[in-house]
């Protein structure tokens, strides 16, 4: 066999080995802190043999979403898994970093393949080490979340004992996808964490073009005005000269379709961050990239 003949069933072998060794999950649930409150939470990650790397999104889709990346272990042999949030890539909340209180979790998941869910307690430590609440992690595979609400779905359309203007409004099989845009709303403002000279920030129209129009300000200067957000990617580069360099966003026009939706990215080196706005005309939200 020649070596262009074998160069496919190489590939072939690669993708397969690949896939075997790396394998993703994603958790969607609460962690109860010792004071009986809960707190809603996403862990992602991935697998490679017995390391873990991904993220957690606490306070999940509310008003102090933080994401933080996470790496750690599975013990297949004894179902320990062991993680730690170890850094901040952006959050909603105006904690600065110094006082965020990480997850430190270490407990037996019984066989981390095949589980659709897990619990256990976990300690909580600041950036330096020391204490501050500890609690317990209740999570779901979100796989599995989203199989009941397709199922729950599939039923409120069938039936004929609701309304069609009402099936419309309650389509549960769209939530995961609602709450997973990652909105920065009206006077809502996102710090954004890096340790680069500079990021590239992104803006489009992630869905149907109507028109949205808006201004773009970096530091209180206008960068983009009145500029109509299309398809089409606008790249720009923003340096970072200083501590904090604030990104603000403001709503000219909701085009034909409102609210005002547009989609910003925001990446570094490191870390990759996609949000979008949620504005009324005239309405405006923030990001500020904070430099660690």
């Amino acid at each position: 066999m020649t070596l262009k003949n074998k160069f496919p069933f190489f590939l072939i072998f690669l993708f397969s080995s690949i896939s075997l060794f790396a394998q993703s999950y994603d958790y969607l649930g609460v962690i109860k802190l010792n004071d009986s409150s809960f707190i809603s939470y996403r862990l992602t990650f991935d697998k490679v043999n017995d390391s873990i790397r991904g993220y957690s999104l606490t306070d999940y889709t509310g008003k102090h979403e933080t994401k933080s990346n996470i790496k750690g272990y599975y013990d297949k042999k004894n179902n320990r898994l062991t993680f730690s949030e170890y850094d901040i890539v952006y959050t909603k909340s105006p904690v600065v970093q110094k006082d965020f209180c990480f997850v430190h979790f270490e407990g037996k998941v019984r066989n981390l393949d095949r589980t659709g869910a897990f619990s256990g307690e976990f300690k909580g430590k600041y950036a330096d080490g020391s204490k501050c609440l500890d609690g317990e992690i209740l999570l779901n595979d979100q796989g599995k979340i989203a199989e009941r609400l397709a199922k729950l779905d599939r039923k409120i359309q069938r039936t004929g004992r609701i309304a069609d203007s009402v099936k419309q409004k309650v389509s549960v099989g769209r939530v995961l996808d609602t709450i997973s845009r990652n909105i920065i709303a009206k006077n809502e403002n996102l710090n954004i964490y890096t340790r680069d000279q500079k990021i590239k920030l992104v803006i489009y129209d992630a869905g149907k073009e109507d028109g949205d129009q808006v201004n773009l300000f970096i530091d209180g200067k206008p960068v983009l005005e009145n500029y109509t957000v299309l398809h089409a990617k606008k790249y720009l580069e923003v340096p970072l000269s200083k501590a904090q360099t604030v990104i603000r966003v403001e709503a000219v026009s909701e085009g034909s379709s409102a609210p005002n939706t547009v989609r910003l990215e925001v990446e570094d080196t490191r870390n990759f961050v996609r949000t979008i706005t949620n504005l009324k005309q005239g309405e405006k939200a923030q990001m500020t990239i904070v430099k660690k």
